[in-house]
């Protein structure tokens, strides 16, 4: 099949590298500022305790001179930037979008532009960190979900993540599946971004493993709303964990959080403190927590932690709150998520 990957950060550096060096396919991939180092250097992969190089990507910096037309156009930019890659994607020319971004609403934006039976949509549970211009290291294995929208049936996309050694999973309905994948990227995120904390001194506070419940249940009960259930994905149980959040009892279910989130990251920070961090002005939160407070007003439900979590949020990456209001402040942040919206 011949893929173009859009987008050169963590995910799609790996989505091309896994794609080109499984054989059968040609690949290409659209980058911006890192187009030179991986012209010369092509991708280093490191991963399970070892690190492979794979030069047979074809890297281009420029949409309208793409090497060749794609069948497929997958989708790895950040949330905030898909309406600026639309005019690449049209230039690029692919029969078919697969999204891989993180959080809500993408595939709705992509089919308002192109239609539902060119959109596909995807979630990636693998875990991968930048290491340099060129090179990733895979820090947790995952797989792929894969499921049809509008068009024909996807079967024939998920055949190539599956030869490229991703665990890839058909999943029936579209928004089940993206929800269930916001709910784990919500967990230890905004909370450690906002206190500029890390996920284990996160979890080692009961208030905020409590809040982090609370935002995670905001977010099924607007799943319960419109009908979706929570779907499993690759190394990622979205359906026990939904169910061990609504009935455990808090002293059993926060060790498993604080084992499972917590103790599972492997030191790796989460994206929304990484881009606040960077000064980034834009927040990845908006696709999280932002669309989980503003779908809950549609369907009638109360959200009044996601709604906290990401109006603090985004104070912190616009500038209209200082963000040594909240760093290292859990009674702050408690405080904030206990005040109605204004």
């Amino acid at each position: 099949m011949n893929i173009t990957i859009i987008g050169a950060g963590a995910i799609g550096l790996l989505v091309a590298a896994r794609l080109a060096e499984s054989g059968g396919n040609r690949v290409a991939l659209l980058a911006r500022s890192n187009a030179p180092q991986l012209a010369a250097a092509g991708i280093a992969l490191h991963e399970a305790g070892a690190t492979r190089h794979v030069h047979t990507v074809e890297v281009f910096a420029d949409p309208s001179t793409p090497p060749f037309r794609p069948e497929l156009a997958v989708l790895c930019v950040k949330g905030y930037d898909t309406e600026g890659v639309l005019p690449a994607l049209d230039a690029i020319g692919a029969a078919f979008v697969l999204t891989l971004q993180n959080g809500i609403g993408h595939e709705e934006r992509l089919i308002a532009h192109y239609g539902p039976a060119r959109v596909i949509s995807g979630a990636i549970t693998t875990s991968v960190e930048v290491d340099g211009p060129a090179g990733i290291t895979v820090t947790k294995s995952g797989g792929i979900g894969i499921a049809p929208i509008g068009g024909p049936p996807v079967d024939h996309v998920a055949q190539p993540f599956a030869r490229a050694g991703f665990e890839t999973r058909v999943v029936g309905n579209y928004a089940a599946m993206k929800w269930s994948k916001a709910l784990l990227n919500m967990l230890g995120n905004a909370s450690a971004a906002i206190l500029d904390m890390s996920v284990a001194d996160v979890y080692a506070d009961d208030r905020l493993v409590a809040l982090e419940r609370r935002a995670f249940l905001e977010a099924l009960a607007v799943m319960d709303k419109r009908g979706l259930r929570p779907v499993n994905l690759p190394r990622y149980p979205a359906a026990p964990l939904a169910q061990a959040m609504r009935f455990l009892p808090a002293p059993l279910l926060y060790a498993v959080l604080r084992r499972t989130v917590a103790g599972g990251r492997g030191g790796k920070l989460p994206s929304l403190l990484i881009e606040l961090r960077r000064g980034n002005p834009r927040s990845e939160g908006a696709f999280l927590y932002g669309a989980v407070a503003e779908e809950a007003v549609r369907v009638g439900v109360a959200a009044p932690v996601n709604a906290a979590l990401w109006r603090t949020l985004h104070g912190i990456a616009s500038g209209s709150i200082a963000w040594d209001e909240y760093r290292h402040k859990p009674d702050r942040l408690l405080q904030a998520a206990s005040q109605p919206s204004s």
